[in-house]
């Protein structure tokens, strides 16, 4: 038997992803120093693990390409409101009271939560990063980890952000290697134009993304625009900041010439619908118009506290009725496309060599138990992929591989005890809260 290897045998399907978007039935896969080594009918090796594919449906793990996973432990504690009075009356106030191990332990269940959901990578954007690094690896994820920073025009905040960033971006490069560092400038209208021009150099020294809020509300722009003269993405781009190195998040309140600006700018954007439709920003992400234009596009859950779910097959259900419902029209974001973006679109986003089951690329891998009354019946591929879209849930998830490791195994995971995750996040949020 050889160690850090995995044999998939006779899944009954694998829906690769590939360039082709092949669908194969009944094929086996071996996994070997976190890499798909071969895919085939029958593979007679030895491996640590030996997953019995029948009545399973094999994929690529989902990327959540936004999130803020120590918010698990302010999950339902600020719902029904708006955005503005939501961060201003709510979510701040709390988080001034945030110790960094509340952020690790958030993010740990948080973490539990993805996986038990198939998703394998994700990008996160909040205080504390070097907690949510250390609990995404103790669970065993994928993750690119930006430090939030804001200075509301203060010097001194600014400084003292910025020095914890340089510190940051050294110290997880040492963390683990499925964990990469990132700056998160929370949006223009927290950050003061230094601190977005230092953010930009940082980020261009250290090759490392930078991730930010924009145009979420209608509010947000129109203010902007007040003190400003321009609208946001216009004031980004004049001071350098809309680059291909730019993961913008939400994008749901621009302008036909905005769309175009970005799209030649290369910038990269990522749709969450679910925190968008929950927190009633009115406008709705232009899915038509970034797609004509080839703009990249992941989808994220967004927090806890303003979802409050993590499930990536929830959103790829959302994403897609919320087009069709807006522009009245049902082929307007069919299956595979969705499906797309939750994997491929989201490993693009990221820059990561993920999102589909082929052979040299890494082994992040989820196995769906398909004999389960909600994935029944599965008559044909593209009932297969529908399926996958509008019916599936973590109800279906059986096993987890990330890098050519078994995370999650017969719903069970292996690098966690999960009552105890449970109960002290039970005590810490209740402490926090009361």
């Amino acid at each position: 038997m050889t160690s850090n290897t995995i044999l998939i045998e006779k899944c009954k399907w694998i829906v690769t992803q590939n360039r082709d978007r092949k669908i194969l039935r009944n094929k086996s896969i071996y996994i070997e120093d976190g890499r798909i080594v071969e895919i085939s009918d029958k593979i007679p090796v030895e491996a640590e693990y030996i997953l019995n594919g029948e009545g399973k449906i094999c994929m690529p793990g989902l990327i959540n390409a936004h999130t803020h996973t120590p918010m698990s432990l302010l999950r339902g504690y600020a719902d029904d409101m708006a955005l503005k009075e939501w961060l201003e009356k709510k979510i701040w106030p709390v988080e001034r009271k945030l110790k960094p191990y509340h952020c690790y332990i958030g993010s740990l269940l948080s973490c539990m939560e993805m996986v038990r959901t198939g998703t394998t990578t994700f990008m996160d954007m909040y205080w504390n990063p070097e907690m949510i690094a250390k609990a995404a690896s103790k669970i065993g994820m994928r993750g690119v980890i930006a430090i939030g920073l804001l200075d509301f025009e203060d010097p001194s905040l600014r400084e003292k952000m910025l020095s914890e960033a340089e510190k940051y971006l050294v110290e997880v490069k040492s963390l683990s290697s499925k964990i990469r560092g990132a700056l998160g400038p929370h949006s223009p209208y927290t950050c003061s134009e230094e601190l977005l021009y230092k953010c930009r150099e940082i980020a261009e020294r250290e090759k490392t993304p930078l991730t930010m809020h924009l145009a979420e509300t209608m509010e947000e722009q129109v203010e902007f625009k007040e003190k400003h003269g321009v609208r946001e993405v216009e004031y980004l781009d004049k001071i350098e900041l809309l680059t291909g190195n730019l993961v913008a998040v939400h994008c749901v309140w621009l302008t036909k010439n905005e769309i175009n600006l970005m799209a030649d700018r290369k910038v990269k954007v990522v749709h969450c619908p679910t925190s968008n439709l929950k927190l009633a920003v009115g406008g709705v992400f232009p899915l038509p118009e970034f797609l004509e234009r080839n703009v990249t596009i992941g989808l994220g859950t967004d927090g806890p506290a303003s979802n409050n779910s993590l499930s990536m097959f929830e959103t790829m259900k959302i994403c897609a009725l919320i087009h069709k419902h807006h522009r009245w029209d049902p082929s307007i974001a069919p299956a595979p496309l969705i499906l797309d973006l939750a994997t491929l679109g989201g490993a693009a986003v990221l820059n990561l060599k993920i999102g589909c089951i082929v052979p040299g690329w890494e082994a992040d891998i989820i196995l769906l138990d398909e004999k389960k009354p909600n994935l029944i019946p599965i008559c044909s591929k593209s009932t297969l992929i529908s399926n996958l879209v509008y019916s599936t849930s973590g109800f279906n998830v059986t096993d987890v591989i990330i890098g050519g490791e078994m995370i999650l195994h017969e719903g069970r995971f292996l690098k966690v005890d999960e009552e105890k995750v449970y109960g002290e996040v039970l005590k810490t949020a209740c402490e926090l809260l009361k």
